[in-house]
């Protein structure tokens, strides 16, 4: 008979507790490595947690609509025994250590009492966390199998060192008791919602916002993209206009690359991005995600127009990865589909500027010798004035301008 462990929820972001969805197993059942295990619900998506061991399922600990936290247990699982002749070396590399025990090697940084289990990480990320004073168990990893980099740790310095210097709220006022002049109902915020409430008013507290409103004559585009809509409907694509702008928005970074950084308070500089990855604002039941679509400027047209028609799916069902979420150059949010003339998005920390798009403004005119038809596309561009000033937001949303209104120069490239 192997060893039997416990396996317990780590890797992740946060201490809050997530809900069970599902248990994947069934106790008896042989597991991989890698295999999942149940389906939990964060803040920000379903995720599923997948199994360190290889291994014979034996008692599940919790069932669907438990919460769990960090370092709780899952379900116990028999190990696979391990042949004889495997590398140490190579087996420590192959798996995480075992998050859950509250034994910790020498080279590990003591955890916080509690049940905070040992992050996933090399001795060398270890000692560095120790020399800046950071609990490791804290830090959230973005390596393959989510183990914890030298950046993550950076940025977790980051982070809360802005969060530290930011003024703190005041605990919000309670509200008067509405039920005297009517009927009232309560409607619960789900965990997203609470989530969104909360990035968005830290956003626009500490950032200080700007907006510039722009148009573009996007009349050649719309004719172009009319001709495209039968083949493309064929081929199940959707193209519509935002599919354009995002595919013209990685041009327009790459000319001014101050729009694709992030404002690094901590250390006093701003970090320039030479990648191109657009994050997509969709509106699901749920609340509001941002999946992240990437490298846009090496994908045609019809590439991104697949891969933000998945990324919304995924968002709407709530099934899109951790690691989809994060990492934007810039976000785009359009209500085109819904109406209105302008408005002033809220930037998605730690980008620095985000693109809103509102409804196309149709004009028609006529003469004499024939009638007119001019389509034009309003641009909604709020900023960080703390890293972008107002004559380069004008400058970045003109050259926006002319890659919409030459149609050549947006599929050209």
């Amino acid at each position: 008979m192997g060893q039997l462990k416990d396996i317990c929820i780590t890797e992740l972001e946060g201490d809050a507790p997530v809900d069970v969805v599902e248990i994947l197993v069934k106790p008896g059942e042989t597991v991989e490595v890698d295999q999942p295990l149940a389906t939990l619900e964060t803040d920000k998506a379903l995720v599923e947690f997948p199994s360190p061991h290889a291994g014979l399922v034996g008692k599940i600990h919790v069932q669907p609509g438990d919460q769990m936290v960090q370092g709780d247990a899952l379900l116990a699982l028999e190990l696979a025994a391990l042949a004889p002749d495997a590398e140490p070396s190579t087996l420590e590399e192959a798996k995480p250590p075992e998050l859950h025990e509250s034994t910790q090697s020498s080279e590990s940084v003591p955890a916080p009492p509690g049940t905070i289990p040992r992050a996933y990480a090399s001795p060398a990320m270890y000692r560095y966390a120790r020399e800046l004073g950071v609990s490791l168990e804290r830090v959230q990893g973005s390596g393959r199998g989510l183990r914890v980099l030298k950046e993550d740790i950076e940025q977790h310095v980051r982070t809360r060192l802005q969060s530290s210097s930011a003024p703190s709220a005041s605990a919000p006022a309670p509200l008067p008791d509405f039920s005297k002049y009517g009927d009232t109902e309560e409607e619960p915020l789900t965990r997203i919602q609470r989530l969104t409430a909360e990035n968005l008013l830290s956003a626009w507290q500490s950032i200080p916002h700007v907006t510039h409103f722009e148009r573009a004559d996007v009349t050649a585009l719309e004719a172009y993209r009319t001709q495209l809509a039968e083949e493309a409907k064929s081929q199940g694509l959707r193209l519509t206009p935002p599919i354009f702008v995002i595919k013209a928005l990685a041009g327009a970074l790459a000319e001014f690359p101050r729009f694709n950084a992030s404002y690094d308070a901590a250390n006093g500089c701003i970090v320039l991005k030479k990648f191109f990855h657009i994050g997509i604002a969709v509106d699901t039941p749920h609340g509001l995600l941002v999946p992240v679509l990437r490298d846009v400027d090496k994908k045609t047209l019809a590439e991104v127009a697949v891969e933000v028609a998945d990324l919304g799916q995924r968002a709407r069902e709530r099934k899109l990865r951790p690691d989809e979420m994060g990492g934007a150059s810039m976000t785009v949010t359009s209500l085109g589909h819904i109406g209105g003339q302008a408005f002033t998005p809220i930037i998605n920390p730690p980008e620095v500027a985000i693109l809103g798009l509102s409804r196309m403004i149709v004009r028609t005119g006529s003469s004499p010798q024939e009638a007119s038809r001019q389509n034009f596309l309003p641009l909604s561009l709020s900023y960080d004035h703390r890293v972008i000033n107002g004559a380069e937001a004008a400058r970045f949303c003109l050259h926006l301008k002319v890659i919409l209104e030459d149609i050549w120069k947006l599929v050209l490239g």
